[in-house]
This record gives C-alpha cells, structure tokens and sequence, in this order.
C-alpha cells in the first residue's frame, strides 16, 4: 500500500465487483485498513461504506483517488494532506502503531574483575551484573530488574559471597490517544519540581517520544507573514535547519526541533523575487512548553524502600507545563499524602537573545508528632543562554532559597520515620556550562 508516495507494510487487499458494473473491479479497503491510514476524526466521520459496508466507497471523501496495480501487486492512494493526521518521513502517526508480537526478554550487564597478589601468591576475583527480565503481552510491557554478585577471596578459607537482588517490579503500556505512558508497580516520581521518591502504585506520564521528533521538547514558533507564495528557510550559522513552502499571508512554523538553541536566521523568498529577513534567538530550560501544548504527570501510592516494603502513607501527585504563548509557560503542580502537602506554581520566559527564565515557588506543610505543623516555601530561578559568538552555552543555571520550615517529600519521610527533622537545606546552587572547541575536532 502507497498513501501519497508513503509506503505501507504488506497488507491483503481483496477486489470485488462494483456496484452496478459486474464486469469492473474495485480495491476492498476494510475497516482495519482504514485504521492505519491516519485519517483525521472529522474525515472518518465522513465516511461512506460499500459491499455490505466491508468496504470504503472512496467518493466519500472529496479528491481520494485508488488505483490498483494487480502487476505490481500494489495499491496507491490519493488522499487530500488536509484530511490526513500529521506524518514525517521518520514518524508515523499513531493509528498505524503496532504493538509487536508476545515474546520474553533477558537483558544484562556483566563486569569481571580478578587482582592476584604477587608476595602471598593469592588471587581474587569478583563478578557483578545487572539488567532486566521481562515478557511482552498486547501493549503491556512486564519487566523485573536485577542485580547479582558474586566474590572470592582465594586463600582466605572463606566460602564465596554470593548475592541475587530484584530491586525493581513493574509493568507499563502506552496509550497512544492520551499520548501518555502508564506505569503499574514499583517506580520512581519523576519530576521536574518535587524530589524524586521510589513508590509502589501507579503513574501517567506524558511521553514526548509520542510526538514527531520536531514537536518534541520546547522551540518558539517562527511567524511572519508573506506577500505572495514564499519559501521561509531558517539557518543558524550558515546551516539550513529548515525550508517550507507557505502561502500568502501570515504563517506560523511551530515544527521546529527541540534541539535548536541560540540565533536563527529566517528569510522569506517571495515569488517575485523580492527576499524579507530577520533574525530571532531561541533558549529552553526544562519548564517551557510549546505554544498551545501541556505536558503533565501524576502518580499515587505508598512509598517504598529496596525490600519492597512499603514506607510511609498513600499519597497523590500531580503536575503540568502549559505553553500559553510564544515563549512563555505556566507550570505547576502539588503533592498530599499523609500530614505532609505541597502547592507549586512557576512561570518560564522564552527571552530570546537574552535566554530563558523560569522562576517558581513552592510551599510545604508538614505535621511531624515530635513538632507539631512546620509550614515554609522553597523559591527557585533558572537561566539557560547560549553564546553563539563563543560557541558555548550556559546550559542550566539556578538557584534555591528554601525557608527554615520548608520539607520536601523526601524530607518528610525521612523525620516520620526517624522521628526528628535533620538535615534540611537552605540554599542551593547549580550552574553547568558547555564550551566546544571544534578547532581541536
């Protein structure tokens, strides 16, 4: 099967008599092919069935054009792009997704290491390895991951020390319509605002691997409008990132990779030759979302330690980044469970030539047995600029102010059970800064 020069993998296509013409012959597409040609849900809506509705009557939609090569054994299909969902040549959307076959999987990671001793003429050695097992069933993915060792200690009349450990039992799926991965079992909270927790429950994550590789992360949408049918070619440093055709009038490119950091360079070349630039600066920090999409993640369930025990109360969690314009985000989130909750809100700012900016503010309030209510907040800003003129970037910077009475989950956790509060942090500073010297390869 062919969809507007896309190839398809191998399907059975039957042809039968149509309607009224006994003599012609007229491709079969049947629900199930149906499914995988990505058509929109306003334009399967449209659609009309033949041959005791087995079949697609391609008239109900206006412009499809078939046509069978019984030759070639090939079917080609003509379908209007605005009835189709999005497609690249390196991504496929998801109604044509499989979920593969059953099948069972053993993943490993070996290291020997051996030390001899020369003057008492004895040897040592150890071996360690780690990995998962699992099994695929439909869209569900049952995993289990390990951990072993085993030591000798020649000469030393000691048995080996052996160990086998599951540190880890989970499941998870995908679920293409929500564009979200849902996991089941033991795993660990993956946040970008609260600290990290091993729990045992359950989660829903937005999965940007869902997305095309040019929705995917955070890059500002380039508009601008054009006089007449145009092509728009974007460049950084000389280099084309990107070239479309547009129409006339105003136009918004918003498929940009996410990997695109600093100065762009657009140029309009209009169909009578006349040429429009101007130049535009782009930097991401982890809270900026793309124009008009939300990411979120929320979990519940108990704590739990590596014995597979569970360790403090239930708890839910929740969080999201909306990207409510070109160049700024909203994003926030909380945590209850137990005595202990917490509220956050921030704000990111796409600055341009100037960077990225994200400030956000958080505000605990825990109840320990020994100390009655604690109640403080947690301030943090992040920065992100890339100097092009340099070729380095400024990749993450922050800092955090934490208030006397601010507790983390973790935090929290840790005074419950031990019955007092150490340890807290008050200030924290975080800077990473990349150079490349592309003159040394």
């Amino acid at each position: 099967m062919h969809i507007n020069k896309q190839t398809l993998t191998d399907q059975p296509v039957a042809f039968y008599p149509p309607d009224g013409d006994a003599k012609g012959s007229e491709a079969c597409i049947t629900p199930q092919l149906v499914e995988q040609l990505g058509l929109k849900e306003s334009a399967l809506l449209k659609l009309t069935w033949w041959h005791q509705n087995q079949c697609l009557d391609p008239r109900s939609l206006e412009g499809m054009e078939v046509r069978g090569d019984l030759g070639a054994a090939a079917l080609y299909l003509n379908i209007p792009q605005a009835y189709l969902e999005y497609t690249a040549e390196n991504w496929d959307p998801p109604s044509r997704w499989d979920e593969g076959i059953p099948g069972v999987l053993f993943d490993y990671n070996l290291n020997a290491q051996s030390q001899r001793q020369q003057k008492q003429g004895t040897q040592s050695y150890n071996l360690s390895g780690n990995g998962t097992v699992g099994g695929n069933l439909g869209a569900w993915r049952l995993r289990a991951d390990w951990q072993s060792r085993l030591d000798h200690q020649g000469g030393s009349g000691e048995p080996n020390r052996t160990s086998w450990d599951w540190s880890r039992y989970y499941a998870y799926r995908a679920l293409p319509k929500l564009g979200a991965r849902l996991t089941m079992g033991e795993d660990y909270l993956n946040s970008d605002i609260f600290d990290s927790v091993r729990f045992a429950g359950a989660s829903l994550v937005t999965d940007d691997n869902m997305l095309p590789p040019n929705l995917r992360g955070y890059a500002p949408e380039v508009t601008g409008v054009a006089r007449s049918n145009a092509k728009v070619i974007i460049r950084q440093q000389g280099r084309v990132l990107y070239e479309t055709q547009v129409a006339a009038g105003p136009f918004r490119i918003q498929d940009i990779n996410d990997a695109v950091s600093g100065q762009l360079d657009v140029r309009v070349e209009e169909q009578d030759g006349s040429v429009q630039e101007f130049k535009m600066d782009t930097a991401s920090i982890p809270y900026l979302t793309r124009p008009g999409s939300v990411r979120y993640k929320v979990a519940a369930g108990r704590p739990a330690d590596w014995e597979h025990h569970s360790d403090g109360p239930m708890f839910g969690t929740g969080e999201f980044s909306w990207g409510v314009s070109n160049g700024w985000s909203l994003y926030g989130g909380g945590v209850a469970g137990g005595d202990y909750n917490a509220l956050a809100l921030g704000v990111g700012r796409d600055l341009m030539m100037f960077g990225a900016l994200s400030f956000d503010a958080t505000q605990s309030r825990a109840n320990l047995p020994q100390q009655g209510t604690l109640s403080g907040g947690s301030y943090r800003l992040s920065y992100s600029k890339r100097f092009d003129d340099y070729d380095s970037q400024v990749t993450f910077a922050g800092y955090r102010f934490s208030e006397r009475n601010y507790m983390s989950m973790g935090e929290y956790l840790d005074a419950r059970r031990d019955g007092t509060r150490t340890n807290s942090s008050k200030e924290m500073y975080t800077i990473t800064f990349n150079q490349q010297f592309r003159d040394l390869g």
